[in-house]
């Protein structure tokens, strides 16, 4: 017998060792190969079949999902590449409901054309085949060697031996790299192409398998290629055993399935991802039968109809929607159309009523029939909230836009477009009038260039164009009506445009000039003050410059007596004259600060500044003031460095600013008190204190202290004397010096004034504390 005929007769008898079932047709579908497990599975004798059109058969065997399976067998006709199918259900001649799965695989010649196909068949009604022989040679040894050299199916048998060693691997093995002489030469064992992430689980259930006596294995897993590649595979094989019941050897098949294996996990992953939209969308979706019967909902459906799922689940929306417009909406569907209806649902559960919109669309087949449909509600209750809100906001605004003092107007293409009821009455035209007329001919003559000049401007957006101006439009009478126009550039219906706010501002301007005319007259009125007060200016100054020389005599005069230098004097004419030159001298420094004042006032001041010693200046006043500090048994301190820079000022005016702050500190500290000069060198500025155990300030009243001829009340004035002008006199001093003055006190405590003057050199402005 020859190599051929040995390895079609081997080939014939794997083929009648495996229990799965096997047919083939030929490229006109003529079924030419029908095994002896496809007698078993469909019930019928291989004579019946041979040679009849698979389509014919198909029909005659009562099988459910016909359509489903020859578009299958068609379009692996089509693409030339093996398809599997599952749980195509069949009524046997007995009557029998059987679920069949298996594999189609195409045929193809020596130039690689179709040239039939070949099916694989296993009932899984009970995963349980006969053991019985299941197939018959085929009628030659042509049409058995075509199938396996045709086909993707590899035929494997291997010892139950370690390592699985291979007695034969069909020659279609080369599709994963391999040759059959690489495993019938003992190079490679079956257990080598495994997966090693698999090997252990396909052990453990061929295993038990093999415990359990089974004859049959099926199992899905992963080999590796030649080339280290990983491809799926569908096993199904006969466990060949002794006569002790062992295990002997291993014959089957297995198929390349990782294309469906990619298209499993494809699907899994879109089914995976289409879920988690379907269960967190915050839309409720759900999906309906032809009869209008639903089938599956969403968590937010439940939510949105506040109706248990298990009421919701197989409720007819053909027979029991109630609302007319939803009903109209899902009857859409039925005629292979989307329906929409937007309105509000009421729970059946309870009084709340919820907006909604309703979304049908239909779930149409190839064929054109209608199996069903999708529908999405959607709450709308925050939409509908929303676009109340918005209505009640339009109409609100609306009522601004027409009931406010403002006229406002909307100008496109040089004419009116829009007026409220505001500008009806400055104009005295009514809406119908104005509406469409030219914009120009309400402008007064003199102001209508310009107008129209800035609108064209306004359009093309220069900046520069000012917005806010005065102009006189012209009413229905002809009559100009002065208004105040704000106009801006906007969009109107999708076009440029210009809007302008317009007030009447007529009894404003009439207004205006009764204020002009007041400030006229007050501005005279003023003027007259003005000359007042200089001539005020100019008496103070006359009577001080007059009062100054004889009040200089009496206190030259005065002191002469009293050192007796023009005769002997008793003791009570020298109280006496201590007392004349006492008040003298409070006169003299009246008219002094009055002179002062004066200068201040008509600029006339004049300031030598040279580098004096601040310490020589303490000294000086201190020993001027001793009499008064002694009399009131007042004890001083001065506590003054003797190496202190010197500062620019001058002399004179520091001095007179320093007597007067110590006057004041004599004047307000009771018998027994202290007062004490203290100076540092801070940074740029000579900082002076002056401290006093005196009767203390009100806090609210020290910021008045510098204002001219201020006293804290009539009564400290009549107890204390004085003018009110001392510290003002002190700050215009220290101002001209670009110094600081500033004054801490606490009542019943004391007071502190503080100078800072720059150093020579350092004429800057320090910073004021703030108390």
């Amino acid at each position: 017998m020859s190599g051929i005929t040995d390895i079609n007769g081997f080939y014939g008898k794997i083929l009648d060792s495996i229990w799965t079932g096997v047919w083939a047709v030929d490229k006109n579908e003529n079924i030419i190969f029908f095994n002896k497990g496809m007698e078993y599975i469909f019930g019928a004798s291989k004579d019946s079949i041979i040679g009849n059109n698979l389509l014919q058969y198909v029909k005659d065997q009562s099988m459910r999902d016909q359509n489903h399976f020859w578009e299958l067998f068609c379009r692996v006709k089509k693409t030339l590449k093996p398809a599997p199918y599952d749980s195509l259900s069949m009524i046997t001649k007995e009557g029998n409901l059987t679920y069949q799965s298996g594999v189609l695989i195409p045929l193809l010649d020596e130039r690689e054309n179709y040239d039939g196909m070949v099916g694989t068949v296993e009932d899984i009604t009970e995963r349980k085949v006969s053991e019985k022989q299941l197939l018959d040679s085929l009628k030659t040894e042509k049409e058995l060697e075509t199938i396996y050299k045709s086909s993707p199916v590899v035929a494997f048998l291997w010892l139950a031996e370690k390592g699985w060693p291979v007695e034969y691997v069909s020659d279609n093995i080369r599709q994963f790299g391999y040759s059959p002489e690489d495993f019938t030469s003992c190079l490679i064992n079956y257990l080598d192409i495994i997966y090693p992430g698999d090997l252990e689980k396909f052990q453990s259930q061929l295993h038990r398998d093999e415990i359990e006596g089974s004859t049959y294995f099926s199992h899905d897993y992963r080999i590796l290629t030649k080339y280290g590649d990983i491809r799926w595979v569908s096993e199904r094989s006969l466990i060949a055993r002794d006569e002790n019941d062992i295990p002997a050897y291993y014959q089957g098949i297995i198929i390349d399935i990782t294309e469906q294996k990619i298209s499993q996990e494809a699907l899994l992953e879109a089914e995976k991802k289409y879920r988690l939209i379907f269960e967190n969308s915050p839309l409720g979706i759900f999906d309906f039968d032809n009869e209008g019967i639903v089938r599956h909902c969403n968590n937010s459906l439940i939510k949105i109809l506040g109706l248990p799922k298990v009421e919701i689940i197989g409720f007819n929306l053909m027979t029991s929607l109630r609302d007319e417009k939803m009903k109209a909406a899902f009857d859409s569907v039925l005629s292979k159309k989307s329906g929409f209806y937007e309105g509000e649902y009421k729970s059946t559960s309870g009084d709340k009523v919820t907006p909604i919109r309703a979304y049908y669309s239909p779930n149409i087949s190839e064929e054109g029939s209608v199996l069903g449909g999708i529908g999405i509600i959607e709450d709308i209750t925050e939409r509908k909230m929303a676009y109340d809100a918005l209505k009640a906001s339009e109409e609100k605004y609306s009522s601004l836009v027409e009931k406010g003092n403002d006229g406002i107007v909307i100008i496109q293409d040089y004419v009116f477009k829009f007026v409220n009821s505001k500008f009806e009455d400055i104009t005295g035209y009514s809406k119908e009038e104005i509406i469409g007329k030219p914009f120009s001919e309400l402008i007064s003559p003199e102001y209508r260039d310009m107008v129209l000049e800035r609108y064209e401007e306004r359009l093309k957006k220069n900046p520069s164009i000012p917005q806010k101006y005065e102009i006189c439009i012209l009413s229905s009478e002809g009559k100009k009506v002065a208004t105040e126009l704000n106009a801006s550039y906007i969009i109107h219906e999708e076009r440029p445009a210009d809007m302008a706010i317009i007030r009447d501002i007529t009894e404003r301007k009439k207004a205006e000039k009764d204020l002009r005319q007041y400030a006229y007259e007050l501005s005279r009125a003023n003027d007259e003050l003005k000359s007042l007060d200089r001539m005020k200016d100019e008496f103070l100054s006359n009577v001080s410059h007059e009062l100054n020389t004889p009040i200089a005599s009496i206190k030259g005069y005065t002191d002469l007596i009293y050192d007796e230098t023009l005769g002997n004097i008793n003791h009570k004419q020298k109280d006496a004259l201590e007392v004349v030159s006492r008040n003298t001298q409070r006169l003299i420094n009246v008219v002094n600060s009055l002179l002062y004042i004066s200068m201040v006032q008509s600029a006339t001041i004049e300031y030598k500044f040279e580098d004096v010693r601040i310490s020589d200046i303490i000294d000086n006043v201190v020993d001027d003031m001793i009499f008064q500090i002694e009399k009131k048994c007042l004890s001083i301190q001065k506590n003054v460095p003797a190496n202190l820079p010197p500062v620019k000022g001058d002399r004179e005016k520091l001095a007179n600013m320093l007597t007067n702050l110590l006057d004041n500190a004599v004047k307000f500290t009771n018998p027994g008190g202290q007062i004490t000069f203290e100076v540092e060198d801070e940074d740029n500025f000579i900082h002076i204190r002056i401290n006093d155990t005196g009767i203390g300030i009100p806090k609210e009243l020290i910021p008045k202290l510098f204002q001219r001829f201020y006293q804290i009340d009539a009564s400290t004035k009549r107890k204390y004397g004085g003018t009110g002008l001392g510290l003002y006199i002190s700050k215009s001093i220290v101002d001209a010096h670009d110094g600081e003055i500033w004054i801490e006190s606490e009542m019943d405590v004391g007071t502190t004034v503080h100078v800072r003057l720059s150093k020579c050199g350092k004429r800057e402005v320090p910073t004021v504390p703030i108390n």
